[in-house]
């Protein structure tokens, strides 16, 4: 006979429809007292138990055991054992920690699976490193293909090797590429290295002026040296050839597996049409293994394209949505871009390059918010972010919407008086905790100490002024795996021996594990409207889930980089299993 329970499903979502998490749990608890009265009638399709099952709700509610039907959690502790079932793979946690799946907020997934294709250069020296990647990547090219690849950061290398402006320059390459042309992003993206012939092929030469909101960087002749700040990346990264379609959905396949094994079970990431058509085909397939909320860049073409299809922020299902717009304010502190309200404390001629006029911002901001949409908009130096700030504070007062959400992503550096803004207009501020612990060897050569115990990556500071949070790792600026965020929250410390500073880089800024976690799931939840369905593993949402290889609660905070995924779930559904 067929069990009446059998047949809970959640319902589809179109617009902004929710399912109720309240009626799901009411049937999921509905179904648990039949499932005791006939056991085969109604049965999990998971049970974990034997370990601490961390919800990651405000509360901070633990419990030993966890069932899952139907892509949901149905049950906990004891209902949960009660619907074990001939059929149920019940996994033993043996003392390790399950949590809810790690929530990426801010990452790059289908450029970051295309770069684990390319040249390496993370981790690179000295520029005898570099040229030698570089020239194996060469050995297998077709003549006159374009050599690229990404990770490469000044701060690493001799200076005594760099050239104007403290930059490489383009004979590293030259002598490595030969006659390929070689065009290289720096690890945050916001700064390209060019060979001659790259530069030749796409016309940069010393007549070539500055465009708006970028810096080709010159030597004493005028002459390029191959370094190109923000917009100026444009010039060369326009003649790169796309990638043929085959590579694109390998690279996202690539960049899929990555976040599987690392407890990734969502993105919230750029997807371009052609990302978003692999996405597409790889859910058909039943091969995507997370669940993405894309964003496009923010133009009027694009607010004009959505609200030609009549749909507010954000729309999709469970698996594919969209309705996120994002914008460039600034650049990047290592590259001395970020738009700062003083100058370099490293160096006082400048104070960083403005991406986008602020009349242009403030006008995709308010065309935006009028249509529904949300809005994010890269900002890092203190500058930028209240240049943002006041944008969305001038679009709330035209439209009077409220609940929209926007975003800050990075949010770095600010000004004390605007950090309750955040809380105060209702913006997101969507930060990567990493950057905290990658840049704390040279951050407060950029801006000085007082700057930086000011409000440099000033998570605390966010959360006790009341704001929203939602972490993320910029990947492939920075590693895709969710632990060294974790890590990088609670301890504020070099990622890299020797580990320091003792104590933490301005530790008052530490968080506990626990709100590290949950800003990594329902602040990340909240930051994409999806609150009520995941975040938590609470009854009723989706389950999507990690088991770690250990109880990190109980792990010293200096072994908490060691900690792996041993199983992720989503939606039910294992996507990684150690073996």
């Amino acid at each position: 006979m067929h069990h009446p329970c059998s047949g809970l499903r959640p319902p589809p979502v179109a617009g902004k429809a929710r399912s109720s998490a309240l009626l799901l749990s009411l049937a999921a608890l509905a179904c648990a007292c039949a499932s005791r009265q006939r056991a085969d009638a109604f049965e999990a399709d998971l049970l974990l138990r034997g370990g601490p099952i961390f919800l990651a709700d405000s509360a901070g509610t633990t419990h030993r055991a966890l069932a899952v039907r139907l892509a949901r959690v149905v049950a906990l502790d004891a209902d949960a054992e009660a619907l074990v079932g001939p059929r149920t793979r019940v996994v033993d946690l043996r003392g390790r920690l399950a949590t809810p799946g790690m929530n990426d907020a801010h990452c790059h997934l289908g450029a970051g699976g295309l770069g684990l294709l390319e040249v390496d250069l993370r981790g690179s020296t000295s520029l005898a490193e570099i040229e030698r990647r570089v020239a194996e990547g060469a050995k297998s090219a077709a003549p006159g293909e374009w050599i690229t690849g990404r990770g490469w950061d000044q701060t690493r290398l001799p200076s005594r090797e760099l050239g104007p402006g403290g930059w490489p320059t383009k004979e590293t390459l030259d002598r490595a590429g030969g006659d390929h042309p070689v065009y290289l992003r720096r690890v945050d993206g916001h700064t390209g290295w060019a060979s001659s012939r790259a530069l030749q092929i796409a016309g940069v030469d010393a007549r070539t002026q500055d465009p708006s909101g970028g810096r080709i960087v010159r030597d004493a002749r005028g002459e390029p040296t191959g370094i190109l700040e923000e917009r100026a990346t444009e010039l060369v990264a326009a003649k790169v050839p796309p990638p043929s379609p085959d590579k694109r959905r390998r690279g996202i396949l690539a960049a899929l597996r990555l976040a599987a094994r690392t407890g990734v079970t969502s993105v919230q990431t750029d997807a371009p049409a052609e990302d978003f058509a692999v996405y597409t085909d790889l859910r058909r397939e039943e091969r995507l293994t997370l669940r993405v909320y894309g964003w496009v860049e923010l133009t009027e073409e694009e607010i004009g394209r959505f609200k030609g299809l009549g749909e507010e922020a954000p729309f999709g299902d469970y698996w594919l949505r969209r309705g996120l717009l994002k914008a460039y304010a600034d650049g990047t502190l290592g590259s001395r871009t970020a738009w700062m309200l003083e100058p370099y404390a490293d160096d006082s001629r400048t104070r960083g390059i403005r991406r986008i006029p602020v009349p242009e911002l403030e006008a995709l901001v308010l065309a935006a918010d009028r249509a529904g949409l949300q809005v994010a908009v890269h900002a890092i130096g203190d500058a930028a972010n209240r240049e943002v700030l006041d944008a969305f504070e001038k679009a709330a007062r035209a439209t009077d919407r409220r609940g929209a959400r926007h975003r800050i992503e990075h949010a770095q550096v600010l000004a004390p008086s605007d950090i309750a803004r955040f809380a105060e207009l209702g913006v997101v501020a969507s930060m990567q905790p990493t950057h905290a612990t990658s840049d704390l060897r040279w951050a407060e050569d950029r801006i000085g100490p007082k700057r930086a115990a000011a409000g440099a990556y000033a998570w605390r500071k966010l959360l006790e002024a009341g704001a929203r949070i939602a972490f993320g790792t910029d990947f492939a600026v920075e590693p895709l795996a969710p632990i060294e965020g974790l890590y990088s929250a609670v301890t504020r410390q070099s990622r890299e021996a020797p580990f320091g500073p003792a104590g933490g880089w301005i530790p008052s800024e530490k968080l506990t594990l626990a709100d590290a976690i949950r800003l990594y799931t329902t602040g990340s939840a909240y930051a994409e409207f999806q609150e009520n369905d995941k975040g938590t593993l609470e009854v009723g949402k989706l389950a999507d889930l990690v088991v770690w290889d250990r109880d990190l609660f109980k792990t010293p905070e200096a072994k908490l980089l060691d900690a792996k995924p041993v199983l992720t779930v989503v939606g039910g559904r294992v996507v990684f299993e150690a073996q």
